[in-house]
């Protein structure tokens, strides 16, 4: 996700109603679905075009909780540009425009209200935000001055914030704004992607497949970015490729940020899977040049 930056956003700091580690009042998350949706593709192996909205409420008071509130979850306002066909116990959901419509300045607006609403009207609430969108910060600084914490949901990645710093900024400063951040763990991440009972369906996974030339400015993109990394990255990247499944979160996230600036646009799921064979066969294909071929491998010609 291309988020653009709103420096004039970002307020000067001042005092705000003190807030303490652990709040007894009540929890209220407030979801960016298009956001989930984006991360959950940074982060599970398997294409994800839309959560499972029966299991969202459920995540989010284990984020309620992670993040100290004693309280218990009120309700999960949902904000979304999809058709909602069926009704959730807890769930109440905002429609707001498609994204590409506004650049997502109606759910900006939307959430923000919210967050100004619940702060106004709910003493002591814990505000769980799903949202990466920087032009938050005003908002969230509003509420914390009305005396709400405020929890941000995240990925692993935000355990090594120098690096995410580096790569994304934006999104670091509205992490810097929280009380406190909170990551999906891999049972959660399971919960809202997989559907009950296992079932899957592949219908139109192969459709709107890459076509030669944007595999060959992706297979440029990634050469660069592969020709940045030290002896030692390469090595550490190689070795955790060789024990797991799928590209490293971290790796994968700054791949995909590089792609999007460069193509000028975000990845379909397709593209994101393309993308991802290709690492892996620069990364593995490299490592293991040095290394003699298994028995049953064609023969590689030497120089």
């Amino acid at each position: 996700m291309i988020k653009p930056r709103y420096p004039g956003s970002v307020r000067a700091p001042h005092r705000r109603a003190t807030a303490p580690s652990a709040s007894t009042g009540p929890a209220v998350a407030l979801v960016d679905e298009r956001y989930l949706i984006w991360l959950a593709g940074q982060t599970v192996s398997t294409p994800v075009r839309t959560l499972q909205r029966g299991a969202l409420h459920g995540v989010m008071a284990q984020l309620a909780r992670a993040g100290g509130a004693e309280g218990g979850l009120l309700r999960t306002v949902l904000f979304t540009d999809q058709t909602c066909t069926e009704l959730y116990d807890d769930v109440v959901i905002r429609t707001v425009p498609a994204h590409a419509s506004d650049g997502g300045l109606s759910l900006v607006r939307a959430l923000g209200g919210e967050l100004a609403q619940l702060s106004r009207h709910q003493p002591g609430v814990t505000l769980i935000v799903a949202s990466d969108d920087e032009r938050l910060i005003p908002y969230i600084d509003e509420a914390q001055w009305r005396g709400a914490r405020v929890v941000l949901v995240a990925d692993d990645g935000v355990h090594d914030f120098a690096r995410l710093s580096a790569d994304d900024p934006s999104w670091a400063r509205l992490l810097l704004q929280a009380d406190r951040r909170v990551a999906l763990s891999p049972a959660a991440w399971e919960a809202l992607t997989q559907p009950a009972g296992g079932e899957s369906s592949d219908a139109g996974r192969d459709a709107d497949q890459p076509d030669e030339h944007w595999r060959a400015e992706v297979a440029r993109i990634l050469d660069q970015w592969w020709s940045a990394q030290t002896e030692d990255e390469r090595l550490d990247l190689a070795a955790a490729m060789r024990v797991q499944q799928g590209v490293p979160a971290e790796a994968d996230r700054s791949i995909l940020m590089q792609v999007r600036r460069e193509l000028g646009r975000n990845l379909s799921f397709a593209e994101k899977r393309l993308m991802r064979d290709m690492v892996r066969h620069i990364v593995l294909g490299e490592a293991a040049a040095p290394e003699a071929p298994a028995p049953e491998a064609l023969p590689v010609a030497q120089d």
